[in-house]
């Protein structure tokens, strides 16, 4: 089956079908504390007083930090309409020093008065983040660099095949350029 191109071609689109039909099922899960999915900011948003004296967790970016606030981003769709803005929950408990800018993941027991008593927070320096996508960009730039320069696709057969001497990928690419203007 996977010798041919409509071989790939099928076993690719099954591989679609079953992450869309996962991305549905698994994507409209609502909070189920027992799975470990506890409400969030668009849960909070939508009906605060269901949720109080729940188990929460949220994520939000730092607003204040005597007494400790976060802005939780909501996006939410009910009766036909989209929601999106922010709402704003003082955190009590922190056991760490934060600063204004940072995202502060916090687990905890959401009170009446818009508060969370917080069982465990994490603090993420924004300066991380920056880190991360540019630690990221560099992997996938290198993985694509060893991907042209050591490997070829074999057009008749649709397959990805090892080159018997790595080549530049900038000769590679004139080389494919050749192929297909031949």
């Amino acid at each position: 089956m996977f010798h041919s191109w409509a071989g790939r071609l099928a076993a690719v689109g099954v591989l679609l079908a079953a992450l869309f039909v996962l991305m549905v099922a698994f994507g409209g899960v609502g909070p189920a504390p027992s799975l470990g999915n506890y409400p969030g900011g668009d849960e909070l948003a939508q009906d605060y007083d269901k949720h109080v004296g729940d188990d929460v967790q949220v994520t939000g970016t730092v607003v204040g930090t005597d007494p400790v606030e976060i802005a939780l981003e909501y996006d939410y769709a009910a009766d036909g309409e989209r929601h999106s803005g922010l709402i704003t929950v003082t955190v009590r408990n922190v056991d760490a020093a934060v600063t204004d800018g940072e995202s502060l993941q916090v687990y905890g027991t959401l009170g009446p008065d818009g508060t969370i008593t917080a069982e465990n927070s994490v603090s993420v320096p924004a300066t991380n983040y920056t880190a991360m996508y540019l630690v990221s960009a560099l992997a996938g730039l290198w993985t694509l660099w060893r991907l042209v320069r050591g490997w070829r696709l074999d057009w008749r057969t649709g397959a990805l095949v090892r080159r018997e001497e790595p080549r530049r990928p900038a000769r590679a690419l004139l080389d494919r350029v050749q192929e297909v203007l031949a």
